[in-house]
């Protein structure tokens, strides 16, 4: 079951009813996390992994909208910022569908899946016309949530974020009792908690407390990608800082450089 806030926006309400509702979808999910956790080694991908990135993207997406930012849905299409909660709410939760098969080349995989049930959560929500741009950005938001693949919406910069930081310790668990120990489960294991403000000069800052430098890995080497070459890039920031202030720390301060060409957000390791 995922709870979300979904405010005033009837149509999320109905779409988040149908999710919740759907037994075909939940039983994936299910699927996913057996080829994930069990066969793979890797972290957590059922429905705590959704409701966690789906309540990310939308804290993400809100605070872009209180700042005036448009999502594409909106300039493109015509449609409303509500409409843009609905396109990230599906991404969020239909992106990992492809990993019933294989977690490589899964968000292609995805898509398809994701075709198939959109109809039923959309049906009675939105009109023909309404379903099929739904559909066609979700299916992108789906697609690009992958660091390699070009991003063509600020609603598929904010599902690519958002799955990257569902990265709190407990994510990262089972796989490092499971004995995988190299530097992404050590890392992982280093990041304690993750929380989303705004503040007067983005309207995303992303706020990690670490219990030590190896979550740098976290943040340099893998959320950086996955910031890189979104429209949230300019919108961002990240601070991570060591939660222990009794030991000595490697370093004081650390500062991102941007991606040649396109400008990311500041990202800081302060002590």
């Amino acid at each position: 079951m995922i709870n979300l806030p979904y405010n005033s926006n009837l149509k999320l309400k109905s779409i988040l009813d149908r999710v919740n509702g759907d037994e075909y979808l939940q039983s994936l999910w299910e699927c996913i996390n057996v080829n994930a956790v069990r066969r793979l080694g890797l972290s957590d991908h059922g429905p705590v992994h959704f409701a966690i990135v789906s309540n990310i993207a939308l804290k993400i997406l809100r605070n872009l909208l209180e700042a005036g930012v448009k999502p594409n849905i909106v300039t493109d299409h015509r449609m409303t910022d509500d409409d843009a909660e609905v396109v990230v709410f599906l991404g969020a939760v239909l992106h990992d569908l492809g990993m019933v098969a294989h977690r490589e080349n899964h968000h292609m995989f995805s898509v398809p899946l994701a075709f198939q049930l959109l109809p039923g959560l959309l049906k009675g929500v939105y009109d023909e016309r309404e379903r099929a741009i739904i559909t066609a950005e979700t299916l992108h938001a789906i697609y690009a949530h992958e660091s390699e693949i070009p991003q063509l919406t600020l609603e598929a910069g904010v599902v690519r974020v958002a799955d990257a930081l569902d990265m709190k310790e407990g994510r990262a668990r089972i796989p490092f009792i499971a004995g995988k120990k190299d530097i992404h489960a050590l890392s992982a294991m280093s990041i304690r908690d993750v929380k989303i403000r705004k503040s007067k000069q983005k309207p995303v800052v992303v706020e990690i407390s670490m219990y030590n430098e190896s979550g740098i890995f976290q943040v340099d080497q893998l959320l950086r990608k996955k910031i890189a070459g979104t429209k949230l890039e300019g919108f961002i920031e990240v601070v991570a800082q060591v939660e222990n202030q009794q030991r000595k720390t490697v370093l004081s301060r650390y500062t991102l450089g941007t991606v040649p060409e396109t400008p990311t957000g500041e990202v800081i390791v302060q002590k």
